[in-house]
């Protein structure tokens, strides 16, 4: 099928395909990936997916007992944690694939040009 088209086209569908791939990586990582962190004091430990979705919190036993305010606040602390670890993930994953892509596209800077 590909002797029939014109080699910019070829080059095109090539550069969609490895981005196509590009980003089913990516999504198959974030479905596998997590991020688990815990407050300062080691009682709380929260674990957030691939998506920042919070999917898991594990607070000691007799926690409770210190009151709601003194529970949401290490909660809080457990889920910034992890939020940062999940953000500083999330940040090498863009500079990754905009490096990936700016690669892809830079490759056929040329095939724009009929």
């Amino acid at each position: 099928m590909t002797e029939d088209m014109h080699p910019q086209v070829v080059a095109v569908l090539q550069q969609a395909q490895r981005l196509q791939s590009l980003m089913d990586d990516q999504l198959a990582k974030m479905n596998q990936q997590t991020f688990t962190a815990m407050d300062e004091t080691k009682t709380v430990e929260v674990t957030l997916n691939g998506h920042s979705w919070l999917t898991d919190v594990y607070l000691e036993d007799g926690l409770l007992r210190l009151g709601a305010e003194v529970v949401e606040a290490r909660i809080n602390e457990a889920l910034q944690n992890a939020t940062a670890e999940a953000s500083a993930s999330i940040e090498a994953d863009r500079e990754r694939i905009d490096s990936v892509v700016a690669e892809i596209t830079g490759e056929g800077e040329d095939v724009g040009r009929w």
